[in-house]
């Protein structure tokens, strides 16, 4: 009797936090469509929609086949390139019937018919990882994980290890480590990129030459996928 009580509790606290809805934190618009431009500013891609209280509301469409057949052949790529792309061997991961049609849909805009473009939404562990973001890789790196949103047009899985090598200085590379452990389902994908450790490395300073700058840099990186919003995920809002 207290096994099955306890077996009862858990699904219900499995189904209380399965229920839990996506949030923005202190959004400070009204309600609005949630939009991606994956495939240009004429062709804008309805995913779901926000509530004035910041509540997400995702409504995925199944597939594209209601787009052009020229503008995603001009958009896509193989799935080696948009999931692969900073690996070394990024050509020889996955073979040729494996390698499917992909794209990684870019940032989830915020949208309404007075204003097409009023912000967007950045997919984060931790408000500490964000500056390192937007800086494009010039600041400090740290733990925890970034998301992407990719749609591949089949079934993809993939376990397995590559490394990245960038020369900042010469005969002195910087490698970092990914693990791929994906589940990845036709249609839409999260994809966590999971900064695991960091590693300190000399680059040329931006602002004088001759001169070198030391910046954290992620050594290894556990990269991650699933259909649904992961847990870890929050929703960072910019507003123009």
């Amino acid at each position: 009797m207290k096994k099955t009580l306890l077996l009862i509790m858990l699904l219900s606290i499995e189904s209380i936090i399965a229920q839990v809805p996506s949030k923005v934190d202190d959004y400070p618009l009204n309600a609005m469509d949630l939009v991606l431009f994956t495939f240009g500013m004429e062709t804008p891609l309805s995913i779901g929609t926000i509530s004035a209280s910041g509540v997400l509301d995702f409504k995925f469409p199944e597939n594209l086949n209601f787009i052009a057949d020229d503008v995603k052949a001009n958009f896509m790529s193989d799935a080696a390139f948009t999931l692969f792309s900073k690996c070394n061997n990024s050509v020889d991961i996955l073979s040729k019937d494996k390698n499917t049609k992909a794209i990684n849909t870019g940032n989830i805009s915020l949208s309404s018919k007075e204003n097409p473009y009023a912000g967007l939404l950045i997919m984060v562990s931790d408000t500490i990882i964000v500056p390192w973001l937007e800086s494009n890789g010039t600041a400090n790196a740290v733990l925890g994980s970034y998301f992407e949103l990719v749609y591949v047009a089949s079934d993809l899985n993939y376990d397995g290890e590559c490394t990245s090598t960038v020369t900042y200085i010469e005969n002195d590379p910087f490698e970092t480590s990914y693990t791929y452990k994906l589940e990845l389902k036709a249609g839409f994908n999260f994809i966590e990129y999971k900064i695991d450790s960091v590693k300190e490395q000399k680059v040329p300073s931006m602002y004088q030459e001759g001169l070198f700058d030391d910046v954290v840099k992620p050594s290894a990186i556990t990269v991650t996928s699933s259909q649904v919003v992961p847990p870890t995920l929050i929703w960072i809002g910019k507003y123009f």
